[in-house]
């Protein structure tokens, strides 16, 4: 699943700080890559209007969250439904917005759609751990199982 968020939507969404447009856009380009990390997911972080030579534009290296900038003319909405429009396959993308009309238009290229409060509850939720499953034994399993000790009794002196 490759996530696409819709920048400036999320953070006006989750805060209400005073602070500048550029420190509140590092702030959450800083916090989304470390949850990306963890969860080993990747994802695209879409913001409207040109990038700035002074900020991380997540391109210089690798890593699971790139950061993209709306070429200029073109909303971030627009970029992100171009994006699911050239997608290969849009059913393995979820979209990140509150914004109605984009959920619109993700959801008719079969997208699927995540609130922004919604999404970040997950992503800050801890993974499951796989923990030690017990092995379920089948029929079949414990016949084979249960052959290859009789031929052992049959015959000791073969393998340990």
């Amino acid at each position: 699943m490759h996530y696409i968020i819709d920048g400036y939507n999320l953070i006006f969404s989750l805060t209400e700080s005073k602070d500048s447009l550029q420190v509140l856009r590092e702030k959450t380009v800083h916090s989304l890559k470390i949850l990306f990390a963890k969860r080993k997911i990747s994802g695209t972080l879409v913001f409207d209007g040109a990038h700035r030579r002074d900020e991380e534009s997540g391109l210089s290296y690798p890593s699971p969250l790139t950061v993209a900038y709306a070429p200029k003319g073109q909303s971030a909405d627009d970029y992100i439904v171009e994006l699911l429009e050239i997608s290969k396959n849009p059913k393995q993308c979820t979209v990140i917005t509150n914004d109605k009309g984009l959920s619109r238009h993700a959801k008719s290229h079969r997208a699927h759609v995540l609130s922004n409060q919604d999404f970040i509850s997950w992503l800050k939720k801890p993974k499951k751990k796989q923990g030690n499953v017990e092995p379920v034994e089948t029929k079949r399993n414990i016949d084979r199982l249960l052959k290859i000790f009789e031929e052992r009794l049959e015959n000791p002196e073969g393998d340990c």
